[in-house]
């Protein structure tokens, strides 16, 4: 062979080699994944969760049922209120005598008001809840919901709280983003509350089912700090989920 042949044949390797690296592995490998599922197994890899303990906590339907767990007793609250049905967030506010329902992303000025008040008088008053068209749930529907616990729940705050913020909420609500940031405040402020996460992912929302379960499999694996940086990094940009 001569070397003008030589050379040409070396650079057409070249040119091909080339070309094959810029579509990420080219003829014969798999590109690496993208989209929701892969930025979800991402970030619960980040946390210290496995590949394969990942994929299998996944397909686990003692997962899902975690979460349906979480919509079964936002079904209970709509019944025992008479709702015509319950968006996200929804928020119980729970102290010793009152549960009080709060939907919608309210202010943190909100909050912090129904707080104060109780850490002063030991209660809430219903004019303060005028003043926002909240009308209190009957303390009964206490006994028809899970209590806080904090061996159970995925919760910030106290173990032993006077006042329980219970959110239900949807990873990919942009409401649910407001109201993160927040009840992160409340809880950072106050030694005696706390907020407990659980899940209501709606169903035009496609991906919040997947990123429920794939939450409870951080928790699993990881525990209750990586439930709630999983909840943050979302929060913090729920792009990753479209």
């Amino acid at each position: 062979m001569n070397a003008d042949l030589k050379s040409n044949i070396a650079i057409i390797l070249s040119v091909i080699a080339i070309l094959i690296s810029s579509l990420g592995g080219g003829i014969g490998t798999s590109n690496t994944p993208i989209g929701p599922e892969a930025n979800l197994k991402n970030i619960a890899k980040e946390l210290g969760v496995g590949s394969r303990g990942y994929d299998k906590c996944i397909a686990d339907p003692t997962i899902e049922a975690l979460v349906q767990e979480d919509i079964n007793e936002t079904n209970t609250i709509v019944q025992f209120a008479q709702l015509q049905g319950i968006g996200t967030p929804f928020n119980l506010v729970i102290t010793d005598t009152q549960a009080i329902p709060v939907s919608g992303a309210y202010p943190y000025e909100f909050f912090n008001l129904m707080i104060q008040e109780y850490n002063e008088s030991g209660t809430i008053s219903q004019a303060t809840l005028d003043q926002f068209e909240i009308i209190p749930f009957d303390y009964e529907i206490t006994d028809l919901i899970r209590e806080f616990n904090p061996d159970q729940d995925h919760y910030k705050g106290s173990a032993t709280p006077e006042i329980a913020i219970i959110e239900y909420s949807d990873f990919e609500c942009p409401f649910c983003s407001r109201i993160h940031v927040t009840l992160e405040k409340i809880v950072s402020e106050n030694d005696n509350v706390a907020w407990t996460y659980r899940h209501l992912p709606l169903g035009f929302h496609a991906q919040a089912m997947p990123a429920a379960i794939a939450s409870e499999c951080v928790a699993k694996e990881e525990g209750n700090d990586a439930f709630w940086s999983f909840a943050d990094t979302i929060f913090a940009d729920q792009g990753i989920l479209k």
